[in-house]
């Protein structure tokens, strides 16, 4: 029983699935790959309960090789291997001897029939885009997640139906973030809440293709299939709340203003040091944005810069929120809807592209 591989193909498919393994187990299976050879191509599965990565690559010779191996020793060794060349995997007793050149190693194995594979069964809801769309709809959201425990059901977004478009919102009770696109949503299917390891996968895997991605769901799990790849994963099961009843209007007197000059004249006040409140005052008159910062040691840092603004009043926001708010939204120009201090801020391009985001004030 053995297999011959090139090291490129092996090792870049190792690094992928050992990513999803947990850097610390109590299920010693858990912390292996499952590697078997089957109709000329090697399939390599890795998973955490929750989601289950699994890709085929091809083989150049042999066969019959199945077994498990610990995932997070196997992938640097092939990534050692040298450039061009092959690799041959073979079982020797309790051990696979992993041959690369005039390298060698040998690693211990456990037996596949103790290896959890998530069911396989069809997903009714379906739809096919790009995956770098897919990937970038989910990136500009996952930062406004919460991280609580106790809000479990808020660590991932939700995936819904918004006008018929697929969408995306999350939230972490101080901001939201929420963004449609121009995908179908399938009739009759089910809104979910992403993972959080979902997600990173997907955006890590759709970074190097530009190929189409299949994504298919039912409430309890949800399907990624790009290539020979495969992610198979659970979803949250919980409430998501109703964020559309904290999406404030439009103002009549909105701010317009280039979301990089506004993020960098905030990253630098925020130097300061105010790192126990984090918050940044923004304050408005005719033509002028300034944001400005206090420290508890009295330090203070403001900065000033052009804007299509007139009305004027100042308002208190979390200095990491906006930094995050503005780098998710881009583009060249962002309308800021505010219509008082206390009032929440809506922010989207001023070209609209689907995205929209809500920031919650601070007292000052």
């Amino acid at each position: 029983m053995s297999v011959t591989i090139d090291s490129g193909d092996f090792a870049g498919a190792m690094k992928r699935a050992a990513a999803i393994v947990a850097s610390r187990n109590t299920i010693p299976i858990l912390a292996n790959v499952r590697i078997e050879a089957k109709a000329g191509e090697l399939e390599i599965v890795t998973t955490d309960l929750d989601l289950e990565y699994r890709e085929t690559i091809a083989i150049v010779d042999g066969g019959g090789l199945k077994t498990t191996v610990e995932a997070k020793r196997l992938a640097p060794l092939l990534g050692a291997a040298a450039k061009g060349s092959q690799v041959k995997l073979e079982i020797d007793g309790a051990h696979l001897v992993v041959k690369s050149g005039r390298s060698r190693w040998r690693l211990p194995v456990i037996g596949v029939e103790v290896f959890p594979q998530m069911p396989t069964a069809d997903l009714p809801a379906r739809l096919t885009m790009k995956a770098k769309v897919f990937a970038e709809m989910i990136g500009r959201v996952f930062w406004s997640r919460s991280t609580e425990p106790s809000r479990y059901y808020m660590h991932g977004p939700l995936m819904h139906d918004l006008d018929g478009k697929l969408a995306f919102a999350a939230t972490n009770g101080h901001t939201l973030m929420r963004i449609s696109g121009k995908s179908q949503w399938p009739v009759g299917a089910p809104q979910i809440i992403l993972q959080p390891k979902f997600c990173q996968a997907v955006q890590s895997i759709a970074a190097e293709s530009d190929g189409d991605a299949l994504i298919e769901w039912d409430g309890p799990k949800i399907r990624f299939q790009i290539g020979p790849i495969t992610l198979l994963a659970r979803t949250i099961d919980g409430v998501f709340p109703d964020y559309q009843r904290v999406i404030p209007g439009e103002s009549s007197d909105p701010i317009v203003v280039d979301p990089e000059v506004m993020r960098a004249a905030v990253k630098r006040v925020d130097l300061i040091g105010n790192a126990k409140t984090r918050c940044v005052r923004v304050s408005r008159g005719d033509g002028i944005l300034s944001v400005s910062a206090v420290a508890d040691d009295g330090a203070r840092a403001s900065e000033e810069f052009q804007a299509e603004v007139t009305a004027s009043f100042e308002a208190g926001f979390n200095s990491q929120y906006v930094d995050q708010m503005l780098s998710a939204m881009g583009g060249d120009s962002i309308t800021i809807h505010h219509a008082e201090a206390n009032a929440q801020a809506r922010i989207c391009r001023t070209v609209d592209d689907g995205a929209l985001g809500v920031l919650m004030p601070m007292r000052i």
